[in-house]
């Protein structure tokens, strides 16, 4: 029988529609206690996940402004972008209509999960994505957590007409 702990990894790859080969990353990115967890039959250190969210923030943020780069928009709408699509708020507002709450591991002392760790797992989750498949598992977490479509990330066309 699974542990309560590969329940969890496999309820935030089912939500995400992302498998992970590695499913240690994905465990390190829920978790937020740094305490020993049981895993396949043995208990594990599994490190807090705020490694993974540092790397998530960075890789997330790199994509995005290649992404807004390619689309020829200008310098200030990149800034726009990356306020409104990387702040805290955003990535909590996500991680809790993704039903993330369920999936973090907290210390058992903890209240209730706040938006800085809803926020912080969502980037640890994205920083787990990349360290498991590269950049192709990172375009897929962030096309999972909606974070590639704002609006000033999509390509401009421009329609030029004829002088007369």
């Amino acid at each position: 029988m699974p542990s309560l702990y590969a329940k969890k990894v496999a309820k935030c790859e089912a939500m995400l529609n992302i498998t992970f080969s590695n499913k240690l990353l994905c465990l390190e990115a829920l978790q937020m206690s740094g305490n020993m967890l049981p895993w396949n039959e043995q208990f594990l250190k599994v490190n807090k996940n705020d490694r993974l969210a540092v790397l998530g923030d960075t890789v997330l943020k790199s994509y995005l402004c290649k992404k807004w780069y390619h689309s020829g928009r200008v310098k200030g709408q990149w800034a726009d972008a990356e306020q409104t699509l990387v702040r805290n708020t955003n990535l909590a507002r996500i991680g809790l209509n993704k039903s993330l709450k369920e999936c973090i591991i907290d210390n058992p002392g903890t209240v209730r999960i706040s938006d800085k760790m809803l926020a912080t797992t969502v980037e640890a989750l994205i920083g787990a994505a990349y360290c498991d498949a590269g950049d192709d598992g990172l375009a897929k977490a962030i096309a999972a957590f909606g974070l590639d479509e704002h609006e000033f990330l999509i390509a401009v066309t421009y329609h030029l007409s004829p002088l007369p």
